[in-house]
């Protein structure tokens, strides 16, 4: 009894000592193997991000110039100077345009003249019915180009339309100027701003009224503002091949002037469903190909694939094909395994 009571002991012994040993052995053998984390391949809406830059303007800003061109004589207001409506602001030289509405109503005074003669001849039957409406046509023209010429005169002078404030002056007192060139800048309300870029034909077409963006401007760095698309051309504008996208500044309590530099991030609302990977898994990538590791739970090995990538977004890239939605692939210590090679998930 004594003697099986020692084998039963020395045979659990073995297979105690068997089992500790086979324990330590996976230990040592599990200590050895590359410790990688994985993430699973889902799909997600990739939005295209559009930059642009562009000038800050009053929403309400008004470009005033004169009909007629000429020399300025005289500038009445200065930046910065609130202004009443009807407020005279500036006027040309008026040498020139007074004397072309003389000439305006001498040409008159003679056609009205030349009318009365011919009309009183043509009641005396002196002459005839074409002679008096020639002379009628003389009087007509005539008539028109002194109308005409004290418009020219009027418009030679600048009033503010509207109470306001006087954002800029874009021509001097002295200056030449042509006709209908913006000689002042008029804003009429001090809270609403708005950014107007030149964006290509690619970008356009990814946009809709109400798009969202962001906005930096240089006299604030490392602040963020809000706007909105509120405006897009629909013709190319000639003298920078681009078209015209108005945003809208959403409300601030910031300081905003007319003439802030901006940089503007656009989020288009249209955005296209697709797989993506988390950039840390690519591997080897030359252009669209590239490789990754896929992790099988069952044999805990991975399996390198080749891949296609698309474009990249911060974290993530844009997966074309090579894996399925749902594979785990490896994020972390994809740059130290082999295909094939068995691995140990990092647990935290």
């Amino acid at each position: 009894m004594k003697k099986l009571l020692f084998i039963t002991l020395t045979v659990s012994a073995l297979v105690f000592s068997c089992k500790t040993k086979a324990k330590k052995e996976k230990v040592a053998v599990d200590a050895q193997l590359q410790t990688i984390e994985v993430a699973t391949v889902q799909s997600q809406n990739l939005t295209d991000q559009i930059n642009a830059s562009g000038i800050m303007a009053s929403k309400s800003e008004l470009k005033l110039a004169f009909k007629t061109g000429g020399m300025i004589k005289r500038m009445y207001v200065s930046e910065g100077q609130s202004v009443s409506v009807g407020q005279l602001l500036a006027e040309l030289d008026m040498s020139e345009i007074d004397a072309q509405v003389n000439q305006a109503k001498i040409g008159f005074q003679k056609a009205k003249r030349d009318f009365d003669r011919v009309k009183k001849l043509y009641d005396d039957e002196a002459a005839t019915q074409t002679n008096l409406q020639d002379a009628n046509s003389g009087l007509e023209i005539a008539t028109q180009a002194l109308t005409a010429a004290e418009y020219n005169r009027k418009l030679s002078k600048i009033y503010a339309p509207a109470a306001g404030r006087i954002l800029r002056k874009i021509a001097e007192q002295g200056e030449l100027i042509v006709p209908f060139s913006p000689a002042i800048i008029l804003g009429t309300g001090a809270n609403a701003y708005i950014l107007n870029v030149g964006l290509a034909d690619k970008e356009i077409v990814k946009l809709k009224i109400g798009d969202k963006a962001s906005v930096e401007l240089d006299a604030y760095p490392n602040e963020k503002f809000s706007a909105r698309v509120s405006q897009i051309a629909q013709t190319i504008n000639p003298a920078t091949g681009t078209y015209e996208v108005e945003l809208e500044m959403q409300a601030t309590n910031k300081k905003l002037i007319s003439g802030f530099v901006a940089k503007v991030s656009i989020l288009p609302s249209t955005s296209n469903n697709s797989l993506v990977l988390p950039i840390t898994a690519v591997v080897e990538a030359d252009a669209q190909n590239a490789f990754v590791f896929v992790f099988d739970s069952a044999t805990s090995k991975v399996s390198k694939k080749p891949v296609k990538i698309g474009k990249i977004y911060e974290d993530t890239v844009e997966l074309i094909s090579g894996v399925s939605q749902g594979d785990q692939i490896v994020t972390r210590g994809s740059g130290f395994v082999a295909d094939g090679e068995k691995v140990k998930l990092f647990h935290p």
